[in-house]
């Protein structure tokens, strides 16, 4: 990969270590706010149900409050009969709660009314709620701000309201100021996230770096002895004539030289950006072809063409001949069974797409590991002359001119598609004026 594409790797990595963190921190943290939420209000409401329990049966026992303070007895101290009742775990609850009731005879009429401190709703609207709470055939539940429960007596049906307007302020209150303090805590670790990300793939991007340089300085490093070798050799060879071991020296020395010079094209591809001009990709692709000709003719096949004209792409015309010259060389090398070599060129609305196609099949799991340097999808490969960097070139070309190459196989064919975007954003396309 190249400086850019290796870059932009580690970005995206960067970019996934983020979002994974981020992901399990809010998945955990939407978890714990939704489970403490639901606990509290369940235990919550199981309270109020259990004043209202409490109130209904105070409510059996010595009637409506309301009517009970209106009699010709002195009024009774509610609150002393409350205290004097109520389990004192609940007593301070129960005395700050405000409590409403209708009682209904059979016929659904309203008995008497309890509006309890008589401030806040009219007896004609706690009648209306309890009616449609009648209507509902719940015996138990919420409706607005009131907690509800319903209880069938001999004399009456009751259905006693308690107003929870407090408690979901405070529940509202608490889950606002908890998003708050999360939305602070998600800025917070999000800062926390990205430098941790820089800091694990720090290693890999100086790992990277190395190899890369490595890969230059060995490709600089050889060029020179391998040369010296080979024209040794060849000199040898000019006074002491044919020799078995002068020639597998100069063999392995050629071996060696395209090696070298492959190196080197990689590193050019890995740490050069290539001026870019308008060109007829077209034309280009067809001369990359024509030189093949022959070696397809002797390896008994036939190359097939279909170029559209007049396909402009801003590109870097030498990078571009070498990509149709590994992907020419690849799909000669390495076609197996009968067919013919088949080069398409077409372009869309979107895209230009070139396509290089020959009989063989590649397996599944070595479709993205081919692009690889050095990487031999197995030891027959070893024997071609190719060195496993071919198409890693190649691959670094297609991203320096921002397209995306992959291999499918489809009826026998194995086929390398390519996908240049209609217009490069960063070069204008100055044919176009």
């Amino acid at each position: 990969m190249n400086k850019k594409q290796s870059c932009s790797v580690f970005q995206r990595s960067r970019r996934r270590i983020v979002a994974v963190i981020m992901a399990v921190f809010l998945l955990l943290f939407t978890v714990t706010l939704a489970a403490i939420y639901i606990i509290s209000y369940q235990e919550l409401y199981q309270k109020n149900l259990d004043m209202l329990a409490i109130y209904t049966e105070q409510y059996q026992k010595n009637g409506n409050p309301s009517q009970s303070k209106r009699g010709d007895e002195p009024p009774m101290d509610n609150s002393s009969q409350k205290q004097n009742d109520v389990p004192d775990q609940n007593s301070m609850r129960y005395l700050l709660a405000s409590f409403y009731s209708v009682a209904f005879d059979e016929d659904g009429q309203p008995l008497s009314v309890d509006l309890g401190n008589g401030i806040l709703y009219t007896e004609d609207q706690i009648t209306g709620v309890a009616q449609q709470l009648l209507d509902t055939n719940r015996t138990q539940g919420t409706c607005g701000n009131f907690v509800y429960c319903i209880t069938l007596d001999d004399r009456y049906t009751l259905v006693t309201l308690m107003d929870n307007t407090l408690s979901i302020d405070s529940f509202t209150a608490l889950f606002r100021n908890t998003l708050l303090l999360g939305a602070v805590m998600v800025a917070v670790l999000f800062l926390c996230a990205t430098l941790l990300a820089r800091w694990i793939i720090r290693p890999l991007e100086d790992s990277d770096r190395r190899q890369r340089q490595f890969i230059s300085d060995a490709g600089h490093e050889l060029k020179t002895p391998v040369s010296v070798v080979e024209a040794n050799a060849e000199l040898l060879q000019r006074e002491i004539g044919a020799n078995k071991w002068l020639n597998n020296i100069r063999s392995e020395s050629n071996r060696m030289s395209g090696l070298v010079s492959e190196l080197l094209t990689l590193v050019r591809t890995e740490r050069e950006t290539p001026p870019m001009e308008p060109l007829d990709l077209g034309r280009l692709v067809l001369g990359g072809v024509l030189p093949f000709e022959s070696i397809a003719f002797e390896a008994g096949r036939e190359l097939e063409c279909q170029i559209d004209e007049n396909i402009i792409i801003q590109g870097n015309p030498s990078q571009l001949s070498k990509l149709i010259s590994i992907l020419m060389d690849n799909a000669l090398s390495h076609s197996d069974g009968a067919g013919n070599i088949r080069i398409t060129l077409h372009q869309d609305k979107a895209e230009i797409i070139l396509t290089i196609s020959n009989p063989g099949f590649i397996p599944e799991q070595d479709r993205e590991e081919i692009f690889e340097r050095f990487y031999r999808s197995n030891a027959e490969r070893s024997d071609t002359g190719h060195y496993g960097l071919g198409l890693t070139i190649a691959k670094n070309i297609v991203a320096e001119h921002q397209g995306k190459i992959y291999v499918m196989c489809l009826d026998g064919q194995v086929s390398f598609c390519i996908h240049f975007p209609h217009k490069d954003k960063r070069i204008p396309l100055r044919l176009f004026g």
